[in-house]
């Protein structure tokens, strides 16, 4: 398997007696964008899931935020999903849907960086409370998932931008170890509040896909 697509990555191989890591489950991201069985299944429980009530003044649910998407071309919504196999019901949806995000191909860009028409913004990314602390939010916005992702819904970007709040230091933790920083720029949330503007390139070229830690 290609480590530079959004699949799981094979477990490294040893020469020695070290025993190899345990395949743990990948993640992939899927287009909510589409009409298919299992975008359906993921639009049904993405509603019902919450994050933690601190977070809530930082984070806008899906619950909220799909049907906005719904309604602008520019934003394109996906689901982070655990890669164990096909979603054949809800049941099966609901354990393997770990996240949401939207891609905006407009959105606030020029205020956010120099070179708005290469540029996507990241918006209302999270992870539900119920799978955090499981490296899943960094794996999923690290290149090359999320990038292959922004190459195929804007193939000229080159940079991807988010707004990171005052005092959301998880999600600043997490944004910084996929390779995300600030740029210097400030944004004004309003009833969100201010926020900094963090960025990072494209990179669809070959990378480890990141693997989530084994929880024992």
């Amino acid at each position: 398997m290609s480590a530079n697509t959004p699949e799981q990555a094979e477990p490294r191989t040893s020469e020695s007696n070290t025993p190899e890591p345990v395949r743990v489950p990948g993640l992939r991201l899927v287009r909510l964008d589409r009409t298919t069985p299992e975008v359906a299944l993921l639009r049904e429980v993405l509603p019902r899931q919450r994050v933690a009530p601190e977070q809530r003044r930082f984070i806008d649910e899906a619950v909220h935020t799909l049907p906005r998407a719904d309604d602008d071309p520019a934003r394109h919504p996906f689901a982070i999903v655990l890669n164990d196999g096909p979603l054949t019901d809800r049941s099966s949806a609901q354990a393997a849907c770990v996240g949401f995000g939207v891609i905006d191909r407009v959105g606030r860009l020029r205020d956010l960086v120099d070179d708005p028409e290469h540029a996507v913004q990241l918006r209302a990314f999270y992870v539900p409370l119920e799978h955090q602390g499981k490296g899943i939010g960094r794996a999923a916005c690290s290149a090359p998932l999320l990038d292959l992702l922004v190459a195929a819904i804007a193939p000229g970007a080159t940079q991807i931008a988010l707004c990171v709040n005052d005092g959301n230091d998880l999600g600043e933790r997490t944004y910084r170890s996929a390779g995300f920083l600030p740029n210097g720029r400030r944004h004004d949330a309003g009833e969100h509040g201010m926020q900094s503007v963090f960025t990072r390139p494209v990179e669809t070229g070959s990378h480890p896909v990141p693997q989530l830690p084994e929880h024992r």
